[in-house]
């Protein structure tokens, strides 16, 4: 970029770097950039990147976006792929320019969302280990979850909830002494989770219907104590 401006007599005024997604504009150093273009009108007149796909992942918002810098009088071109946007045949390239980067956006978010699914239809745990727990590998390789430190609290929680003598908050208010160190909603959620009882849950997705498999983790309760607890949730049991 700096020896572009060089080549073709371009002052640069500021340079901004960040590593975020492409997908939107709400990435923090393009905030400033943003910022500092509408503080200094009269010093900034290009925006200036390597490829379109830098620019934005996200065909929609890049035309809205061009038409917010076109408006404080900052035009926008690529290095790699130079345009004149004040020229109407230039609209064809950048939509594809634009619409490329997206497309292949899309198709890895299928890719993605497809082989955690299969991961979990199988029994493997994908994402964030849940409280109580730790992320771990299988002998295969295969991601899954182990029991840490915080398991005997998770177990004193479902435990005391399965007996119905107090309510969730003074259970959680309760284990706090002991170290838990989960915020009401969070705490409300983790009695929820069927992960605890050894069973994974998969949301529905397309044509797909949601439902719950076997995982391969261990359990930290049973699933009479999980469905005690949720029986006493939707009120079938009532507390003693």
């Amino acid at each position: 970029l700096t020896k572009y401006c060089e080549l073709r007599n371009i002052s640069i005024v500021k340079h901004y770097r960040e590593d975020y997604s492409a997908k939107n504009f709400d990435r923090p150093e393009f905030q400033k950039l943003l910022q500092f273009i509408k503080a200094n009108r009269k010093e900034v007149d290009l925006l200036l990147f390597t490829r379109w796909d830098r620019f934005s992942r996200n065909t929609e918002e890049s035309y809205k976006m061009i038409r917010v810098l076109r408006k404080y009088g900052v035009k926008v071109d690529s290095v790699e792929q130079s345009l004149d946007l004040e020229q109407p045949d230039s609209k064809i390239m950048l939509a594809i320019y634009l619409t490329v980067p997206e497309v292949e956006n899309d198709k890895n978010s299928i890719r993605t969302t497809e082989g955690m699914r299969k991961a979990k239809k199988e029994g493997y745990w994908v994402g964030c280990a849940p409280y109580g727990y730790s992320n771990c590998k299988t002998p295969e390789g295969k991601p899954t979850l182990k029991p840490n430190e915080k398991a005997s609290l998770v177990k004193e929680a479902f435990k005391q909830m399965a007996q119905g003598i107090f309510s969730a908050n003074e259970i959680r208010k309760k284990l706090q002494k002991k170290g838990l160190t989960l915020a009401k909603q969070a705490f409300l959620n983790m009695l929820r989770n069927p992960v605890y009882c050894g069973k994974i849950y998969i949301k529905e997705w397309k044509k797909e219907d949601a439902e719950t498999v076997d995982g391969v983790h261990p359990a930290l309760i049973t699933e009479e104590t999980f469905k005690r607890v949720q029986d006493i949730f939707s009120g079938k049991k009532k507390r003693d």
